[in-house]
Formats: C-alpha cells, structure tokens, sequence
C-alpha cells in the first residue's frame, strides 16, 4: 500500500514529454483520453442511429428480458431521468415498448421488439468491431495491464468514497 505522502511525492511522466504530472493532471488525462476513446464508440454508433446509452439499455433488456425502467439505473448508471428520454427515444423509433406486467397490472415493464432486436445485434456488431480496433494498438500483456489497472483505480475510488462518507458522518 503507498502511503498519501509517497503519492503525492510521485510524479508520472506527462503524456507531452513537457514535465511530469501531478496527481489532478494525471486525473485529467485519463478521463479525457477515456472521453476521447468514449467520443469515438458514439460517433461509430451514430451511423446505426444508436449512442452507446441506448445500446446499454437495450443490452440490458436482451439479457435480463422485460423489465421495469427503475431496473436500469443500477446496470448502466445512468440517471432514472436520463433513462426515460433514453426509453422514450427507443419507443419513438420502435425498438422497444411499454408493456403491463402480467403479475402486477400497475408495473410497466420495457420490452425488446422484433426491430429493437435486429438493432442491438447490428450495433453490437459494429461496436465490437470498432473495440477490437481500438484495442489492436495494445498487445495482449498491455490489455492485462490496463485492465488491472483500472480495476485497482475503482477500488480505490470506492474506498476513498466510503472513507468520505465516513468522516462525514462523524
């Protein structure tokens, strides 16, 4: 474990070669190359019509069937509003529809149509192809690395949130 006095002593090569970077600045520029990286998935969706939201909710409904929209939130983290203009979006465009639960008349539950289906499997399709694209520039050690890498960084934003949390609460 690397105590707060060593990271802050650290310091990492700047992506320029113009100095290195502090804790913020490294911050910064991984969440503006993953934007980067995020921009470029959305604009190869777009040619199907689809964002990469979209094809989340949809994902979500192919893997775990009909379901009601407060069902979203937690699987693709996006907010219960965002979700509704998402959905709304989908239905306009007749990939998926409202339907009453069987069990509980009162619950609407999001289906996938017949359209909704053929849909996620194109855009799937040309998602995957433009990752395996993307990821080509790695070589199979480097994805390993990226990989527990990034895992590390959420652990440790997660316990840095509960920590947060609890010396809030104190």
């Amino acid at each position: 474990m690397v105590s707060q006095s060593e990271v802050a002593k650290a310091k990492v090569a700047g992506e320029t070669g113009k100095g290195p970077l502090d804790e913020v600045e490294l911050w910064r520029s991984m969440v503006n190359n993953w934007k980067r990286f995020q921009h470029d998935a959305e604009k190869n969706l777009l040619r199907l019509g689809l964002t990469l939201a979209e094809l989340r909710i949809l994902r979500v409904i192919r893997e775990q069937g009909s379901s009601p929209m407060n069902r979203f939130s937690a699987e693709t983290m996006l907010s219960q509003p965002s979700i509704t203009g998402i959905i709304d979006k989908l239905e306009e465009g007749g990939l998926v529809e409202r339907v009453r639960s069987l069990e509980d008349r009162r619950e609407v539950l999001i289906a996938i149509t017949a359209k909704g289906n053929e849909v996620y499997a194109k855009g799937m399709d040309l998602h995957k192809q433009f990752v395996e694209k993307a990821l080509s520039a790695l070589d199979a050690e480097e994805v390993q690395t990226v990989v527990s890498l990034l895992k590390k960084l959420a652990d440790a934003s997660d316990a840095a949130v509960k920590a947060t949390e609890i010396s809030g609460a104190q």
